[in-house]
């Protein structure tokens, strides 16, 4: 180990990292409680809806500061979609852009004279739109509309 200061470096060619106990570096080994499942709480088919892949095109935002890039994450993998390029993404990827949005608050007064009419009316619309070019499931289009329609 190499020493500069008060810090110290780790050099991969002199330090035999390979040695480290592997299972303190992954979840491997430890083990909590076990949940039961029962039949109800494991839908095998809802898994298979969520991994079926489309192909989306993420609008171009032309805000300043707008990533060209966007990484929506399920369980803390992270999928990258280029905005203006046509790209097959798993459907879970989907949802998380979808149910992604952003609020703004536009205020109204209706009496000028009396302070408690003020309104705040709220204006939300999605963070990244984008639009489905290709679903290979019947029901995918009524379960992406079902998401839009939702309240945040």
């Amino acid at each position: 180990m190499a020493i500069a200061g008060n810090r110290k470096h780790v050099d991969a060619v002199t330090e035999n990292i390979s040695q480290a106990d592997p299972l303190s570096l992954s979840e491997i080994g430890k083990q909590g409680g076990i949940d039961p499942v029962s039949e109800n709480d494991f839908a095998p088919d809802l898994e298979k809806f969520m991994h079926e892949v489309l192909t989306i095109i993420a609008h171009d935002d032309n805000q300043e500061g707008a990533l060209d890039v966007l990484s929506p994450r399920v369980n803390g993998v992270a999928q990258p979609i280029i905005r203006g390029v046509h790209q097959k993404v798993k459907r879970k990827y989907v949802e998380v852009l979808a149910r992604s949005r952003s609020t703004k608050y536009n205020q109204r007064q209706t009496d000028a004279g009396d302070p408690a009419s003020l309104l705040m009316v709220p204006n939300s619309k999605m963070s990244c739109p984008f639009t489905v070019i290709h679903d290979p499931n019947p029901k995918g289009r009524a379960w992406l509309e079902g998401i839009l329609r939702e309240k945040m």
